[in-house]
Formats: C-alpha cells, sequence, structure tokens
C-alpha cells in the first residue's frame, strides 16, 4: 500500500520545473498509487505505470490516450474526496485549465490530495 503522506504543492511544482518534467512524471504514479490506496474499489482509478506511459508515448494514438487517462485521473481524485468523507471540491476544468499555466495544475492537484490525506489521517486510530 502507498505511503500516504502530505507533500508540498509547490515543492512538487518546482522539482517538476527544475527536472524538466521527470519528477512530475514521478509524481503523477504516485498520485495515482495513493488514490488506488484510499479508494481502491473505484473503476476509474488509472495505473500510475499505464499514466506515465501514456504521457511518454501518447503520440502514438494522436495524444488521445494521455486525454482519456488525464480525465480519468481526474474522476478518481473526486471519487478518493467522496471516499475519503469530504465534499468533492477537486474540479477538472481548473486542473486543465492551470495545465497551460506553466504546469501549475501540480500544485492544485497536489493541494486536493493533501486534504484527503489529512481526513484519512484523522480518521485513523492513533496507536497506544
Amino acid at each position: 500500500m502507498e505511503e500516504l503522506k502530505i507533500r508540498s504543492p509547490f515543492g512538487v511544482w518546482g522539482l517538476s520545473l527544475i527536472t524538466f518534467g521527470i519528477y512530475g512524471l514521478v509524481w503523477y504514479a504516485k498520485t495515482a498509487a495513493q488514490i488506488k490506496a484510499v479508494n481502491p474499489n473505484n473503476p476509474q482509478n488509472v495505473s500510475g505505470t499505464s499514466l506515465v506511459v501514456w504521457m511518454l508515448f501518447g503520440v502514438i494514438t494522436l495524444y488521445i490516450m494521455p486525454i482519456i487517462n488525464w480525465f480519468k485521473l481526474c474522476a478518481s481524485i473526486r471519487a478518493e474526496q467522496q471516499a475519503a468523507g469530504l465534499a468533492p471540491t477537486f474540479s477538472t476544468g481548473v486542473a486543465t485549465l492551470l495545465c497551460f499555466v506553466v504546469g501549475t495544475n501540480v500544485c492544485y492537484i497536489q493541494s486536493q490530495q493533501n486534504l484527503v490525506v489529512a481526513a484519512v489521517k484523522a480518521r485513523q486510530p492513533v496507536p497506544a
């Protein structure tokens, strides 16, 4: 099971810029694994490996598969928020628009993920 951890939204964005997107791909895979750990029964869940492969080789499908996986990821995040007992505040439209603002969509997605992680950790019993 993927460890649920709170990450800095601007840290994720900055590392993605510094590494020319390499960390962004790793982060997408980790985010997909976190989503699957919180809400394993959601049929919209995307495999982190397939997400990264389609991001890298999307030109083969004229970028249709990366777009499909992007919307599946966004739907998974909304479902994850509901599974964690939160009102779904994630907006696919906002995340998509932020893709075109120097990739700041990762800040938005990570901030929404942090809400879920905080809610899940608050529900877990404290070990004695």
